[in-house]
């Protein structure tokens, strides 16, 4: 491979930004996809009044990638653009309702559903700024993304059902259109000093370049998987079971 690049424009609100590498938070940073405002809402009244002071984020993004591989090899480009909406109440009682969705266009990209007439295999990279499972839709995807409850007590808080997290074992990969969204209970508790305690439960999850949400067991092995120490190729995709015990 000559060169692999990749320009990434995004655009929130009525703030642009523009960032010549891919999206990166560290670890101890909370999810800044949507470019949220500051989360001290107040404590409404009533439920409709929760909704009436609640806030709409908008989230626009373009990305461009090209691989320029090597005389005889297959050369690739995409051009992707989508847009979304995120809204989240303000507080009730301290509970705060929130939902997102994504939708993605291709406006110009080869085509992926060929394969490379030398080495018989798919292209890797450009076809994950749709959905890499299902190359012929890659036209016009839509995602539900966020779709939670959240409690809110003093600097913590808890929220159940779908949302975006920033881990050290599952975060928001965000190098592509989409980052990886997650289904659950999280816990987020900060009021120790200097101690922050992250507890949860996810039984389910939707990586990024996806348009679905999977089981955890089942989002194992989508992903071209790797070899074993003997060199043979891992075969664990499918065949990985959640074990439920009473």
């Amino acid at each position: 491979m000559k060169s692999f690049f990749a320009i990434l424009i995004s655009t929130f609100l009525l703030l642009i930004s523009f960032h010549s590498s891919a999206q990166y938070q560290e670890v101890s940073n909370k999810p800044a996809v949507w470019k949220e405002k500051n989360n001290k809402k107040i404590d409404s009244t009533s439920i409709l009044n929760a909704f009436k002071n609640g806030n709409f984020i908008g989230h626009f993004r373009y990305f461009f990638m090209s691989t320029n591989n090597e005389s005889g090899l297959s050369d690739y480009y995409a051009n992707a653009v989508g847009g979304g909406v995120k809204f989240e109440t303000a507080k009730f009682h301290n509970f705060q309702f929130g939902v997102s969705g994504y939708y993605i266009y291709d406006i110009g990209s080869s085509d992926f559903s060929k394969k490379d007439p030398v080495t018989n295999l798919s292209n890797r990279y450009e076809v994950a700024l749709f959905d890499f499972q299902n190359v012929s839709s890659k036209g016009n995807l839509s995602r539900l993304e966020e779709l939670f409850l959240k409690y809110n007590y003093k600097n913590s808080n808890v929220t159940l059902g779908k949302q975006l997290l920033n881990t050290s074992f599952i975060n928001l990969q965000d190098g592509r259109m989409r980052p990886t969204e997650v289904d659950g209970i999280w816990i987020d508790f900060n009021e120790l000093k200097k101690t922050k305690i992250n507890v949860g439960y996810l039984y389910g999850i939707s990586p990024r370049s996806t348009m679905k949400y999977f089981r955890i067991a089942e989002s194992i092995g989508i992903y071209p998987t790797g070899v074993n120490p003997d060199g043979t190729k891992s075969d664990y995709a499918g065949n990985l079971y959640c074990r439920h015990t009473k």
